[in-house]
């Protein structure tokens, strides 16, 4: 069993945040921020409700896979603190986040280092925090592996990508995973012959992915490398990591993955533990983000009129899937005083003078004013985490709340745990 967590009630408040009635909606609490602030710069809300939300739902619908959040996905320190005062687990790439995690109380037993390709010096530094379950892919890093930390618990990763023609996904497999066939059995037999520890599995199906039935695919590959491992005396395998990729959008209900999942591993042992490594699950539809039009031109092309407008964000501070033509987000007019109907071909571009600096092209749109803000969803994941400052123009700030209702469950989750 994993240790409590140490991160108390006064823990979690140390920060600029509010705590909200629960009648407050969205667009009342972007509005108050302007107000107080009267400013132009781009910001996000970050409703912690809807991390406690997501949690509470995917322990109660797929109790035997234990998340693991993802820190790559968003480390802002919030999130952080509110899955670490849940009891929370951390997927972690580097040094510098398993520090992060551990600074608010996290046990390294709660950690996994789930990074195929380590710095020797990250290694250590896992080694000497007691980090011990680690991802390899490859013959090279079981030598290292040996050499620098040789009581790691070896978790060998496998590719096992989702159909992209499914949906937009990044494919993992293309930098990440041994082949499921010969080069896992393969590593299989080096663990053995180094005398390192077999620990168990993972494969990540690439994200965001809803090609559901890659997980069962990837699942079922496991059954197989654990049969094999067994069938050269590795006895001791403890662990199966379904890896991350799980949709986080408003709309998305766990329902339409959990019993797809729970199918798969109904069968596996239950000394087995089995894991995941969700990210934006928790974190996508928690951020919202605000931008003003400070800028705006009509330009002419035919015979038609076209808008341009400026906004205070862009590609370079949060809209990184937009650059990578993985998704095309529209935005919501915080102000519903637009008196003209009519829509015209539109494009909204971000503050920097690169021209990829643009969110969306040639979409119908009403005609906006300068002054006028724009409210955009679902923007928790691989947004503020990947933003910088191009230009000079600083990535937006990130402004917590939570409403009353939520924060007393909140403190009695955390009363609970300590």
């Amino acid at each position: 069993m994993s240790k409590m967590s140490s991160v108390k009630v006064s823990d979690i408040y140390l920060y600029e945040g509010k705590i909200y009635e629960d009648q407050f909606e969205e667009f009342d609490i972007f509005k108050n921020i302007i107000k107080s602030r009267d400013q132009e710069d781009a910001f996000y809300i970050l409703d912690l409700g809807v991390i406690i939300k997501k949690n509470h739902d995917w322990i109660k619908k797929m109790p035997r896979v234990v998340p693991y959040y993802a820190v790559k996905c968003n480390p802002h320190p919030m999130v952080i603190k509110v899955l670490a005062a849940m009891n929370g687990n951390f997927d972690c790439a580097s040094k510098q986040e398993i520090q992060q995690v551990m600074e608010v109380g996290v046990s390294s037993d709660r950690i996994i280092f789930a990074n195929p390709t380590k710095f020797p010096s990250h290694i250590k530094f896992a080694k000497s925090v007691g980090v011990e379950k680690m991802t390899v892919d490859g013959k090279c890093e079981l030598y290292k592996i040996k050499k620098l930390f040789p009581e790691a618990k070896i978790v060998i990763r496998f590719r096992c990508d989702g159909n992209s023609t499914v949906a937009r996904c990044l494919k993992l497999g293309i930098k990440f995973g041994c082949e499921p066939g010969d080069e896992a059995k393969e590593l299989i037999q080096l663990t053995k012959d180094l005398d390192l520890i077999l620990y168990g599995f993972s494969f990540h199906v690439g994200s965001p992915c809803v090609d559901f039935n890659a997980y069962v695919r990837g699942i079922e590959i496991c059954k197989e490398l654990i049969t094999f491992a067994k069938s050269i005396q590795c006895n001791d395998i403890k662990l199966i990591d379904i890896g991350g990729g799980f949709p986080g959008e408003s709309e998305f209900q766990i329902d339409e993955i959990s019993h797809i999942i729970n199918d798969a591993i109904k069968d596996i042992d239950p000394t087995i533990e089995i894991i995941s490594e969700p990210g934006r699950y928790y974190v996508t539809s928690a951020f919202t983000l605000a931008s003003v039009v400070h800028s705006k031109k009509t330009v002419s092309v035919g015979n038609s009129l076209k808008q341009m407008y400026y906004v205070s964000c862009g590609v370079y501070s949060g809209f990184i899937d937009e650059l990578l033509n993985m998704n095309s987000r529209q935005p919501i007019p915080l102000s519903n005083s637009i008196s003209d109907k009519k829509k015209y071909s539109s494009s909204i571009w971000g503050p920097t003078l690169d021209s990829l600096d643009c969110i969306i092209k040639d979409v119908l749109l009403p005609e906006f004013q300068i002054g006028d803000w724009f409210i955009w969803k679902d923007m928790g994941a691989y947004t503020n985490t990947v933003a910088c400052k191009f230009n000079g123009f600083m990535p937006p700030e990130v402004y917590p709340f939570i409403r009353k209702s939520q924060w007393e469950e909140l403190c009695a989750i955390i009363r609970l745990n300590v």
